[in-house]
């Protein structure tokens, strides 16, 4: 006999999941919109087939439902990192190129979007160049007069054949990683660049002389300093960014009205890469997916200082998968807004893409592996956990969907809810309205 609609509700736990997350702010309150933006084809991306799509959230059941799409002038919008203000009035997304405009060599670019009050759709503010090539972060501050830009670099496998020491060696140059940093216009536009930080080449300060070729089997595939994520600590002090392809994490000072950047590096474990942060809502820590293996390192930071040590590192699957013979690759990471739960993603080779689950202990920032969920689609990208923490949204580029899934206010545990198509879904985020 089929299964009713009303009876796969009861039985999958998504009652009993709104009853146990009662303490928190429900998005059901006000109307939830989910901002799925859209990848291009092509690694670096095309003219067209890109952009953002807007849903409107069944927080009954998890399912989107379709409101508007960009339109024409976001149609080479690759769609990568994507970020909505802490008032629920603008979207940023950046546009992961190497060609803004169609102009080789002209970077990436960042791209400015209000949402409109009576029905969460779209209106182009502005674009601005990344400073960078093949931006792949964007954040704003909780102030919205600030946004930061993280900017991986091309990763031009150039050879090129150079002199050391009288003896001809070949050199792997790639582009600079970069954080760029925006000052907000009242309308939510991108004013120019106020600064750009590029990552330095090893040794960079505090990486006491690691160069890639001294780590071993990832030396070359890590060819260049990249960053793959930034972030704003809890405190707002503090801009975190990921160096994914020389083993650092960077930390800037930040104020409302900072204009520049400056920080410090501070070595990850050599040859992890770095890539993906989630900071902790209340407790001094930030965890971060590394993506040359299947693990999640936690972090202290210090509030006051912006210093930085390493807490653990552990699996993102089992032992037994771990010893593998396919390379599990975790990439995006996100912590429930209790900062009892955090999630990363596992990207393996076969088809299989799934979601670790750690239990946080917020005072001493450390992670116990709870469950490893297969996500049910392919390509898995990103994912996200809209404002009440009811739901968690997987974007999923290969198979063309965006899974919704249940989340436990008890265990944290993920049930899947909902499938909505959307063609090359590769990023997630919200606004209450």
């Amino acid at each position: 006999m089929p299964v009713s609609r009303r009876t796969f509700l009861t039985t999958s736990g998504l009652a009993l999941t709104g009853a146990r997350l009662g303490e928190l702010p429900l998005s059901a309150q006000g109307r939830a919109f989910a901002y799925v933006g859209r990848q291009t084809p092509g690694f670096a991306g095309a003219a067209m087939g890109g952009g953002i799509d807007v849903f409107r959230i069944n927080m009954a059941d998890g399912a989107l439902q379709p409101v508007s799409s960009t339109g024409p002038e976001a149609q080479d919008l690759n769609s990568d990192g994507m970020c909505v203000s802490a008032d629920g009035r603008f979207v940023y997304c950046v546009n992961r190129t190497t060609a803004l405009g169609a102009v080789p060599g002209s970077g990436g670019g960042v791209v400015a979007f209000a949402i409109s009050r009576s029905d969460g759709s779209l209106r182009h503010l502005n674009t601005q160049p990344s400073m960078g090539a093949m931006p792949v972060a964007v954040k704003i501050d909780r102030t919205n007069s600030r946004v930061i830009v993280g900017n991986h670099g091309a990763v031009s496998r150039v050879v090129r054949v150079m002199k050391k020491n009288g003896v001809p060696v070949i050199d792997r140059p790639t582009d600079d990683g970069t954080v760029a940093l925006y000052t907000v216009g009242a309308d939510g536009s991108l004013a120019t660049v106020s600064d750009v930080a590029v990552f330095a080449e090893p040794p960079a300060p505090g990486s006491q002389g690691l160069r890639p070729e001294a780590i071993g089997p990832t030396a070359l595939v890590q060819i260049g300093p990249a960053c793959h994520d930034v972030a704003f600590d809890r405190t707002q002090r503090w801009i975190i960014a990921t160096d994914n392809g020389y083993d650092h994490i960077y930390i800037y000072r930040f104020t409302p009205g900072s204009k520049t950047l400056q920080g410090k590096a501070y070595p990850a474990p050599p040859g992890k890469a770095p890539r993906h942060i989630a900071v902790h809502p209340r407790a001094p820590h930030f965890f971060i997916t590394n993506e040359r293996e299947p693990s999640v390192s936690s972090y202290h930071l210090d509030p006051g200082t912006g210093e930085v040590k390493l807490v653990q590192t552990i699996a993102t699957v089992s032992d037994a998968d771990a010893a593998g013979t396919t390379r599990i690759s975790p990439a995006d990471i996100r912590i429930h807004p209790t900062g009892r739960f955090l999630y990363s993603s596992n990207r393996i080779g076969g088809g299989h893409d799934s979601i670790a689950l750690f239990a946080v202990d917020a005072d001493a920032g450390r992670l116990s592996r709870v469950d490893v969920v297969e996500i049910g689609g392919s390509g898995h990208r990103e994912f996200n956990i809209e404002p009440s923490g009811k739901f968690l949204f997987s974007c999923n580029v290969q198979s063309n969907d965006v899974i919704s899934f249940a989340i436990d206010g008890e265990t944290g545990k993920l049930t899947r809810a909902a499938k909505t198509s959307v063609q090359r879904a590769a990023v997630i985020d919200f606004a209450v309205l």
